[in-house]
């Protein structure tokens, strides 16, 4: 036998043959054939631009999350991928126009008409979400309007309303500008809300109360989102903002495959492009680089505070904050106020400041001001354990960069003279009236110092004298720098004049402690007078003298290894002004277990800013294949392909043994893992564990991420069928199945956490799913009882899809409208887009890796 042979499927095998298969693809063909176009308006698989949609049937996607009239980017490169393997295993022309068509879809509309890289960019990534049907008015949210409530009802009338998000008290406000926005102040919780049609809503209230109360509440009356336009759904049905793309972190993996294919089959260098530029995305985009941040922006439009951090206010008038649309950074506007403090921070870190480590805070401001970042040691503010460090904002609204190591932080108690740390430098500038002094405070090193230059004539005197409130005794720090002539006197309590020539500083600064025995009097006395001073200077000795102060008094430090317990941010100026805030975040940053190898759950691009709301990882989100197929690399931390392979097959592997853990069952993946970050953290499960929810995805029991799993690590396994690793994940969740599909269609679709998995429902493109890990194994595993097994498998799969395959009828889609489909609910017309990409793929991919003595088209 021809050893190749080995290696592929007997279609001798098969309870359902390759003759059957490939009247299913080409069913499939004329299904698609006969609704692409604008149809009905609503019965649409393919559009006349080429954009696949979400559901072929009316469904508000994930329950109303996203429009009817959707399309994403999981459903158009599933179609484009299938196309392109039904071209491969059938050599049909149609199926290769197709994907063309598709393709230009996928770059004009998902990746927002940019063109394809010359050099790899990894900004260059496709949005996820559009419409693909029919133009819909995009949603809008109001957030003040005053109802009447009697008795806890109220009854709204309101144009194209489709939801009332919360109540509140008339003197309450929202903390951010979001419809899920908490409340400062008393809100009411909703016990019911009723929609009679599309222009009423009526609200009742848990608490019978009467009286004027504000209702945030959304409409669908904004501008329109025409067919071929991108949208994101969150908060509410919107626009995208300027430069914004939401990518779906698992369709780099999906994109990846599509432009390989169409390299092959068209040979055009731009696909070769694209392939470089979504190979650099993906290592990119699965780099979460610490496992800490104390303030952060969220997701887009998702709560400000989410990841734990908390506001404060004293101001007469509070601030408020707000999410930035195009740079997806928290905005601060603090409006002109009498008095108080606006504070935003981090309870509860308990953290510790080491030799090395430092706190990183990038942020900006469009008024030059102070904002001030405080250390609490305790959890309660107590003075003598709160450590403090402004910083300067130069108003230029352009992010500035602030690394502060311990030494940055200080307890100012003891300091009796310095712009930085009592907040002014006051001072007298005395002369003989025709000897000039100037006294300037400027910002060196984020530390505000006060710049005295004297100019002396001949014969004249030149002296800058501090202002205090009360003098010091010695002794006492001066910090200062100069290359100049100049003396720091001291006045005595009699008002006599003592000397110090002060040593230059060549450029840096010194710290100089003052003590009496330093100073001699004009006339020769050295012997320092017990007492109090009554004044302090510099006295120009030459005829120009420049000196740079920072401080008078003690200064003291943050010690390295001190706690701390809370971090907070604030304004205390009186003034308007507003800042934006990209991060405050302990560093150096922290490993975290599984990265860069291993997919975060989110890639949310504004202005070509990576959000740092990154999400735990799900074991259905990985593609371990990916590592085989990107061209070959070593990266920063010395780790190539196979290292990275080797990471992600572990945390697949790891999500068996925590299934196994909680479910006592091995094979199948527990569906999250939680890093030690705080975007995993938020969603309350110990951090560096596996779970289910809560989490940013609810539906973690879906079997499609359990069959996504294993048909890409059976990818991989395929790709090297020395990988033994790969073969125990596969071979195990097989078993599994085999366990638990009990009778011919009870094929498991549900995996809840505690439970074995169960049949709830069908789903065709599970099925198919597993169809494709199965070959795969199969043609990688030679063990006798293993191939057994694979056969058993595919074959009561394929009678699993045959069950439901609606036959094209003699008189085409009189009987049905999804015939050619898979459909497990025809007579609702049921269909999805990504459902048939998929079932496509793998069809495909059976007829070009079975054996068979029937001659293909």
């Amino acid at each position: 036998m021809d050893e190749t042979l080995k290696t592929t499927v007997n279609d001798d095998d098969l309870v359902k043959h390759i003759v059957l298969i490939k009247k299913w693809i080409d069913q499939y063909d004329q299904f698609l054939s006969q609704y692409t176009g604008t149809g009905d308006g609503k019965h649409i698989m393919l559009n006349n631009a080429g954009l696949t949609t979400n559901s072929f049937h009316y469904e508000t996607g994930r329950g109303g999350y996203f429009s009817t009239n959707s399309g994403t980017s999981e459903g158009q490169t599933f179609t484009l991928h299938g196309a392109l393997l039904a071209y491969k295993a059938t050599g049909k022309q149609i199926w290769l126009d197709r994907a063309l068509k598709l393709s230009d879809a996928l770059l004009n509309v998902l990746y927002q008409d940019k063109p394809i890289p010359d050099e790899p960019d990894v900004t260059w990534v496709p949005h996820w979400l559009f419409n693909a049907k029919q133009d819909f008015k995009s949603q809008q949210y109001f957030t003040n309007m005053s109802v009447v409530f009697t008795n806890g009802k109220a009854t709204i009338k309101k144009d194209d309303i489709f939801k009332v998000f919360s109540v509140r008290a008339a003197d309450a406000t929202l903390v951010w500008d979001s419809p899920f926005s908490q409340v400062n102040g008393k809100s009411y919780s909703i016990k019911s809300l009723d929609y009679p049609d599309n222009n009423i809503a009526i609200v009742t209230l848990d608490e019978n109360v009467t009286g004027n109360f504000l209702v945030v509440y959304g409409t669908n009356t904004g501008d329109v989102i025409h067919t071929n336009d991108n949208y994101d759904a969150y908060p509410v049905w919107r626009k995208l903002e300027q430069k914004e793309t939401v990518c779906a972190i698992d369709s780099l993996a999906w994109s990846y495959d599509c432009f390989k294919l169409l390299f092959e089959a068209t040979g055009e260098e731009k696909w070769n492009k694209a392939l470089k530029s979504t190979a650099e995305s993906i290592r990119h985009a699965f780099h979460i680089d610490n496992a800490i941040v104390y303030i952060a922006p969220p997701r887009m439009g998702y709560d400000i505070f989410e990841n734990g951090m908390y506001r404060y206010s004293s101001r007469d008038v509070p601030e408020i904050y707000s999410q930035n649309k195009v740079t997806g950074f928290i905005d601060i506007h603090y409006p002109q106020a009498n008095y108080g403090e606006g504070q935003i921070g981090k309870g509860s870190v308990n953290a510790s400041f080491g030799k090395d480590d430092y706190l990183l805070v990038k942020m900006s401001s469009k008024q030059k001001l102070i904002m001030k970042v405080a250390l609490d040691e305790e959890s309660v503010y107590q003075e003598d354990k709160r450590w403090v460090v402004p910083l300067h904002l130069d108003g230029s609204g352009k992010m500035q960069t602030f690394n502060l190591p311990a030494s940055s932080f200080f307890k100012s108690s003891d300091v009796f003279w310095g712009v930085n740390y009592r907040g002014n430098a006051d001072g007298s500038k005395i002369s003989d009236g025709k000897s000039t002094i100037s006294s300037e405070t400027v910002i060196d090193k984020n530390i505000a110092v006060q710049e005295i230059v004297m100019n002396k004539v001949s014969g004249g005197w030149a002296q800058f004298l501090f202002g205090m409130g009360s003098t010091p005794a010695f002794p006492f720090d001066f910090k200062y720098k100069t290359n100049d002539d100049l003396d720091f006197v001291v006045r005595d309590s009699k008002d006599k004049p003592w000397r110090y020539r002060l040593p230059k500083t060549n450029g840096g600064y010194k710290v100089v402690t003052m003590t009496a025995d330093l100073f001699t009097s004009d006339s020769g006395d050295t012997a320092f007078p017990s007492g109090s001073f009554s004044s302090l200077l510099v006295d120009c000795a030459a005829s120009k003298s420049e000196i740079v102060i920072d401080y008078l008094g003690k200064l003291t430090t943050l010690p390295i290894g001190s706690n701390y317990a809370t971090l907070t941010l604030s304004y205390a100026g009186t003034e308007e002004a507003d800042v934006s805030i990209e991060l405050v975040a302990p560093m150096p940053t922290t490993p975290l277990t599984y990265v860069p190898y291993v997919a975060p759950f989110d890639y949310h691009l504004s202005d070509g800013n990576i959000s740092s709301w990154r999400g735990p990882a799900y074991s259905g989100y990985q593609t371990p294949y990916i590592w085989q197929e990107l061209p070959k690399f070593t990266d920063e931390f010395g780790k190539n392909n196979q290292d990275a392979l080797g990471v992600n097959l572990k945390f697949m592997r790891d999500a068996q043994a925590a299934y196994k853990a909680k479910n006592g069952i091995q094979g199948g993946f527990a569906p999250v893992y939680f890093w030690n970050r705080w975007d995993s953290i938020q969603y309350e499960h110990q951090p560096d564990t596996w779970g289910w929810l809560p989490a940013p995805d609810p539906n973690v029991n879906w079997g499609g991420f359990q069959y996504r799993a294993v048909d890409s690590v059976a990818r991989a396994y395929f790709n090297d069928s020395s990988n033994e690793l790969a073969k125990d994940i596969v071979m195990d969740f097989f078993r599994m199945i085999d366990t638990y599909w009990t009778t011919d269609f009870n094929m498991p679709t549900v995996f809840d956490e505690g439970v074995a998995p169960k049949n709830t429902y069908d789903d065709t493109h599970m099925a198919c799913l597993l169809i494709r890990a199965l070959v795969n194994t199969y043609i990688s595993n030679q063990d006798r009882n293993d191939r057994t097994l694979l056969i058993k498998l595919i074959n009561k799969s394929l009678n699993y899809m045959n069950k439901f395959h609606i036959d094209v009828d003699s008189n085409p889609f009189s009987k049905s409208m999804v015939e050619g489909t898979f459909s497990t609910e025809s007579a609702n017309a049921q269909w999805y887009g990504f459902w048939g990409g998929e079932i496509l793929s793998a069809l495909a991919e059976i007829v070009i890796n079975t054996r068979t003595h029937v001659e293909l088209w």
